[in-house]
């Protein structure tokens, strides 16, 4: 569940230059991204899409604040999968430190928010300090619940008294917070992918779907809510893998690889769906989770450029004035190839 919840996890942008306030936004100047792998090293063509579409901030996963495996008294919640920097960053570009934090964490935080809120920024500032960063925003991404609500929104507030005037924080906010009351932060990112239901395998698209998407937009709670938003789409794959148990298919795990196609191991039973004709190990580099077993099936899952396009086109008018990015998720070469130019400069037009 770790490797699942660091994987899919799975983003904000200042109104102002300093802080909240007036004036020309960082994001009318410049596109962002998000950066969500565990080492920051660039290849070069990583570097030309950054230069090709203008890109001027990078929300960057600085590490996951989970549960111990065995904990000791006062050490339930600790810091996982550091971001290690093996490139700097180029230059111009600002960073926006992102924090992921599972649910369960959040619960084990309840009456100690300010003290982890405090560890939280401590331990960003020193990475920042180490790699020679600054920066004005820093992000909290989790997907709070009726149970960590109000946990989350306490960290929240306790992280903006450990910063600060001159910086923000922002949260990102799930398609299924819009009906919540917003956190108290100074903006949000809206995820609008990871929409369906990852563990069944008759879900047809669980990164991204227009039928499990427009529901959300449907009732105005976008139009009205309550925290200025940007948005964040899509432009990636995974595959899912699947495997019989008493006469179902019953969710496995999540694996990097889609293309199957020189693997005649795996048959094509259907529209993005193989199956394994026999067990077979994917990568020479030892991955523990490329292989799949005899039986098992692979359900391949890609947002569509044109549905991405369809559903942005829906937000801006939901959106109307109000001024806001479109951001994208996420920087990754053997993701961004699936995608044209023409359709990532699509998606970031804001109309």
């Amino acid at each position: 569940m770790k490797f699942l919840a660091a994987f899919i996890i799975c983003m904000c942008a200042l109104t102002g230059v300093t802080g909240c306030g007036s004036g020309t936004s960082a994001q009318e100047r410049s596109n962002s991204i998000y950066y969500w792998r565990t080492t920051f090293t660039l290849s070069d063509e990583e570097r030309n899409f950054i230069e090709r579409h203008d890109i001027g901030k990078i929300y960057m996963r600085f590490f996951d604040v989970g549960c111990a495996t065995v904990s000791k008294p006062g050490q339930e919640v600790v810091p996982e999968a550091t971001i290690r920097f093996i490139d700097s960053v180029p230059q111009g570009i600002e960073v926006v430190p992102t924090i992921y934090i599972t649910n369960y964490a959040m619960y084990d935080m309840r009456m100690h928010e300010r003290e982890y809120a405090e560890k939280i920024v401590k331990r960003v500032n020193a990475i920042c300090n180490r790699n020679g960063i600054k920066y004005r925003e820093l992000q909290l991404d989790c997907d709070w619940n009726k149970g960590t609500r109000s946990h989350f929104f306490k960290l929240c507030e306790a992280v903006k008294q450990c910063l600060d005037s001159t910086q923000s924080v922002s949260s990102t906010i799930r398609l299924h917070q819009l009906t919540q009351s917003p956190p108290p932060v100074d903006r949000g990112v809206l995820m609008v992918y990871n929409t369906g239901n990852l563990m069944e395998m008759t879900t047809e698209n669980s990164i991204f779907s227009k039928k499990d998407i427009e529901p959300y937009l449907a009732d105005g709670r976008l139009a009205d809510y309550a925290l200025p938003l940007d948005v964040a789409y899509p432009a990636y794959g995974w595959s899912v893998v699947f495997y019989p148990n008493e006469g179902k298919y019953r969710f496995d795990r999540l694996m990097r690889r889609t293309d199957f196609t020189q693997y005649p191991e795996m048959k094509c039973v259907a529209q993005n769906m193989y199956e394994a004709t026999s067990s077979v190990v994917f990568s020479a580099a030892g991955d523990v989770h490329d292989y799949v077993t005899e039986g098992h099936k692979v359900k391949v899952e890609r947002p569509d450029a044109d549905e991405i396009i369809d559903i942005k086109a829906m937000i801006d008018r939901l959106l109307g004035g109000k001024p806001h990015a479109n951001i994208i998720y996420h920087l990754d070469e053997e993701q961004l190839k699936h995608y044209t130019d023409n359709e990532i400069s699509d998606i970031y037009t804001r109309r």
